[in-house]
């Protein structure tokens, strides 16, 4: 008996179940050429036309949240081959992405359901997945999907049952600094549950929680990493003024955060003043323990009685891996009991390294919240954002080595595990002296700060 496949006419109306738009707009045209004939067909597209260019000239702000991602999506899903049948069929099959039926050798191509580009730069197309397919399939074929796709990145998101989201980086999403916002006045106004600290691949605001949790910043020597901290400082700035945030800053380098010293309830430099503050932190998170306790209360609400106490940690790997043995062994000794415990105590911990190993920092897995920066190694991507993070599109250790990219790192989406592209804005010496004048202490010598 021959093998038989699926009627034309069949796959064609499947095809057109799935894409009425593109069914429903050229018949819509024809219906209105002979009912109403092409003057009045062709002054309607003229009238839409003009109405488009005068959104576009008159608001683009609008016109780029609303309409251009629409019609982005629309010109690469359909206006270029790259996911149109022939070829997406050629590219999943080169990629071995394909399954072929036993009983009649049919090619079997998984289906796109749909693409959107929030950014010009990078587009997110959603496929369903065979029988038989997995996720990791696809993650492991990601390199030969970005070179099939001429992409320079390919993500593989997980959103639900069957069904993938390949998020197709085409060019570099970020190409020029971010002007950190105008500093709240109202302590009112701080969200420290939403942190503004740049933007992601998408085009929409990169924020993260800081009460609560954990930050770890990793990325070699002129990543940015300060950056991430000098944003999440600016938020504080009233709640510091208004003491309902407290600072506790170590300064290894003694150039970097110089600038805190007036504004920190602790502040040091020094190996011995470094395990002071570091061990202090920890009694402070001691006594609040036992202040809950008294209080009959289970969870921590920033006051001025108890405030919220952050721990800034600049080179972490000197404080816990290569340093003196007596700054290393005091650290180690509060260091594991704080990122353990301090989270439900009203203690938050923002900690920047650049050899993220087991030896320099045996508790990085104590951090909540984890940026990869730029990275000299492949292997140092996994060991700051986790296990297949850079499978899964993390590719930190390719962000190019030069100034222009500082800042610019990955995070992973804590519903999908899913890495997305981000850049932290900038702050040079003048936001960095806004930030000190806000909190309500007067400005020295700040030179030699906002370096990043």
């Amino acid at each position: 008996m021959g093998k038989r496949v699926q009627g034309w006419e069949w796959r064609v109306a499947g095809w057109a179940a799935r894409h009425p738009g593109l069914v429903a707009t050229p018949a819509a045209a024809a219906a209105s050429m002979v009912e109403f004939g092409p003057v009045t067909t062709g002054g309607v597209v003229a009238g839409a036309v003009a109405a488009g260019v005068g959104w576009y000239r008159g608001h683009p702000d609008s016109w780029s949240r609303w309409a251009a991602p629409q019609l982005r999506a629309v010109r690469r899903r359909w206006l270029s081959r790259a996911y149109l049948g022939p070829w997406w069929s050629r590219v999943t099959e080169a990629c071995n992405l394909v399954t072929v039926h036993r009983s009649t050798g049919v090619i079997n191509v998984p289906r796109i359901i749909r693409v959107r580009s929030h950014s010009p730069s990078t587009e997110t197309v959603y496929v369903r997945l065979l029988l038989g397919q997995t996720p990791k399939m696809w993650e492991e074929a990601a390199d030969a999907l970005t070179v099939a796709l001429r992409a320079e990145r390919i993500g593989v998101e997980r959103v639900r049952p069957q069904v993938i989201a390949l998020v197709v980086q085409r060019s570099e999403p970020f190409t020029e600094p971010i002007i950190p916002p105008d500093l709240l006045a109202d302590s009112d106004a701080v969200d420290l549950s939403r942190v503004y600290l740049g933007e992601t691949e998408h085009g929409t605001d990169w924020s993260a929680p800081l009460i609560g949790q954990h930050w770890l910043v990793g990325g070699a020597t002129g990543s940015g990493k300060n950056s991430v901290t000098w944003m999440a400082l600016r938020a504080c700035a009233p709640l510091i003024r208004d003491g309902l945030v407290r600072l506790h800053v170590v300064n290894p380098k003694g150039t970097e955060l110089n600038a805190l010293a007036p504004v920190s309830h602790r502040y040091a430099e020094q190996d011995a003043d470094i395990v002071e503050v570091i061990q202090g932190f920890w009694a402070t998170m001691r006594d609040r323990k036992q202040v809950l306790a008294e209080q009959g209360r289970r969870t921590f609400a920033m006051s001025l009685e108890t405030p919220l106490d952050v721990l800034v940690l600049d080179e972490l790997g000197a404080v816990t891996g290569y340093g003196d043995r007596s700054l290393t062994k005091g650290a180690q000794a509060a260091l594991p009991l704080i990122l353990s415990q301090a989270r439900a105590l009203g203690g938050s911990v923002i900690g920047a390294l650049q050899e993220p190993t087991k030896d320099v920092l045996p508790q990085r897995d104590l951090f909540s919240l984890r940026v990869c920066l730029r990275t000299t190694s492949a292997g140092h991507v996994d060991m700051v954002l986790g296990e297949d993070m850079r499978r899964r599109g993390a590719l930190a250790d390719e962000i190019p080595n030069v100034p222009e990219s500082a800042g610019i790192g990955f995070v992973v989406k804590q519903r999908s595990r899913t890495p997305v592209r981000v850049r932290a804005a900038y702050c040079n010496d003048s936001d960095i002296a806004e930030l000190v004048r806000v909190a309500g202490w007067p400005v020295s010598e700040l030179a030699t700060a906002g370096k990043r």
